[in-house]
């Protein structure tokens, strides 16, 4: 709207149209009602529906929804047949009585220099240790540990005779007269056994006990450390694998488990 003055003697006029206002002297009040009706369609602009944006976001939800649920159907799926995986695994490992199956056929070398296979044990309880005699403190507590069992089991009138094992896992170093000589320390049954690397190796897959040469030390070739699995392995008369010790439990608990293992061997025999 566009306004504009004009004077016409002493009388105020007012002249209102929709595009120009004229008046002069007084307020013109049709000024305000034609300002009013202008904007009153903006104000009284019929407003839109929200349903369709409400239907928009259902359907954005429901497809969220599916989505998720097709993942999570997916990701159980993936679960479910790792863990069969693993139980087919776990069936593969295991005897009928539950037992992991450890141990195997080996070949070594006594401190005598005889050959000696896991076949000239048969008919006894054996308690296997891989370690060597470079070991500066570990494989001489667990050599003094077996050896305090194995006192504990001689104790004991219903327990039959354990023979300890000592196989090294250093067979560079540790020659059958070096290992004789490092075992006259600990328990007089100790057997000592080595043989080549690949015989070792042999016998340390049997058990799953890892071993590793570290580097050697101020470029002496013969000062290494040898990096190796702690475990001692109870192997009953029928050459089959009972129990394994770790490096915490005490003589006398482990001589408390070997009685229960040698029960129950002889009980189911």
């Amino acid at each position: 709207a566009v306004v504009s003055t004009q004077s016409t003697g002493s009388h105020s006029s007012c002249h209102c149209s929709r595009t120009s206002v004229h008046f002069s002297g007084k307020p013109c009040r049709r000024l305000v009602r034609n300002f009013s009706s202008e904007s009153a369609p903006v104000g009284n602009m019929k407003k839109q529906s929200p349903l369709p944006f409400m239907g928009l976001t259902v359907v954005l939800c429901g497809s969220v929804a599916i989505t998720a649920k097709v993942y999570s159907d997916y990701k159980k799926k993936l679960v479910d047949e790792e863990k069969k995986k693993q139980a087919e695994e776990s069936k593969k490992n295991v005897t009928s009585k539950g037992t992991p199956l450890l141990g195997g056929p080996f070949t070594l070398v006594d401190t005598d220099g005889n050959t000696v296979t896991d076949k000239d044990f048969l008919g006894k309880w054996i308690m296997i240790y891989f370690g060597f005699t470079f070991c500066p403190d570990i494989c001489p507590e667990e050599l003094e540990k077996i050896g305090d069992i194995v006192n504990l089991l001689d104790k004991t009138p219903s327990a039959p005779k354990v023979y300890p094992i000592f196989i090294s896992v250093d067979p560079k170093r540790d020659t059958p007269e070096k290992i004789k000589t490092y075992l006259e320390d600990f328990h007089p049954r100790f057997v000592g056994l080595t043989g080549t690397r690949d015989q070792v190796k042999r016998a340390t897959k049997s058990y799953r006990v890892y071993f590793s040469e570290g580097p050697e030390m101020a470029g002496n070739a013969n000062e290494y450390i040898v990096d190796h699995s702690i475990v001692t392995f109870l192997v009953d008369p029928a050459g089959q694998f009972q129990q394994h010790f770790g490096q915490r439990i005490t003589a006398e608990e482990a001589a408390e488990k070997v009685v229960q293992k040698m029960n129950e061997f002889h009980s189911a025999s």
